[in-house]
């Protein structure tokens, strides 16, 4: 018997890796949610496909984010609690000295995708 559905954004690596193998470990079934699909790929083999979504997607991207949500609602009929892991890391020197692109990639990630997850569809 499983404890429930848990969706993780930024799954593919660190805090958000080490959460799903957790989770898993006590029963969870997992929606793993990252850019990288090779990683995540990976991660749902080690930890059962069976009982693993994943989906690759862009956080910043409300379509995405909804379609995720829907598809583990399809797929796993309920979705008990999210982490809304998925983040980035700015520049060195803080942002006078940065690449601009950076930051505004890392505002919109960290703030604004968590902002979409909590929308819902």
């Amino acid at each position: 018997m499983h404890k429930g559905v848990l969706l993780i954004t930024g799954a593919s690596s660190g805090i958000g890796a080490a959460t799903a193998r957790a989770a898993s470990r006590e029963g969870y079934k997992l929606v793993l949610a990252a850019r990288s699909n090779d990683k995540l790929t990976a991660l749902a083999q080690e930890l059962g496909p069976e009982n693993v979504l994943t989906c690759e997607m862009d956080v910043t991207n409300m379509e995405q984010q909804h379609a995720m949500v829907e598809q583990a609602l399809e797929t796993f009929g309920r979705l008990d609690a999210v982490f809304a892991n998925a983040g980035q890391g700015g520049s060195p020197g803080g942002f006078s000295s940065a690449d601009h692109a950076t930051w505004r990639e890392m505002i919109l990630t960290n703030i604004y995708g968590v902002g979409l997850m909590l929308t819902g569809p």
